[in-house]
């Protein structure tokens, strides 16, 4: 008798550990929500617009791949993507930050939107020289 109830207080610990550890773990983000797609997919403005930072998560390597953003006005781009989360100025630039969460565990949570007086904007962000397609703001 002694025995069995040994085991049942092993596993009944053991299953109460690993519980805490899944709630804690997904609580402070550091397990993905399992119940959440985030498999890319290609972008689509209106589900951009009406989606949350997962949504536009699975979207941000389309639209930057494809461009879609290259030499818009800032009229055109808030069009597309609404306005951004923050606005911010990196070397005499005007960066726009849109919030993502993506599939893989990074500390980047923003897609930027860099604009450029002489080309428009463009999907990154310039600093010394290097284009970043997700920031940390």
């Amino acid at each position: 008798m002694n025995k069995k109830m040994n085991y049942s207080f092993k596993f009944a610990t053991l299953t109460f550990c690993l519980l805490a550890i899944a709630f804690f773990g997904s609580a402070c983000g550091l397990i993905k929500n399992p119940y959440r797609d985030y498999a890319e997919k290609p972008f689509s403005s209106s589900e951009w617009l009406t989606g949350d930072a997962v949504e536009r998560g699975r979207m941000y390597s389309d639209l930057f791949s494809n461009r879609a953003l290259d030499g818009k006005s800032k009229d055109d781009v808030t069009k597309l993507l609404g306005e951004p989360e923050k606005k911010i100025s990196v070397e005499g630039r005007e960066v726009w930050l849109y919030h993502v969460e993506h599939q893989y565990q990074t500390p980047m949570k923003y897609f930027p939107v860099t604009f450029d007086t002489k080309r428009g904007a463009f999907a990154g962000r310039v600093k010394g020289g290097t284009v970043s397609i997700l920031v940390k703001a």
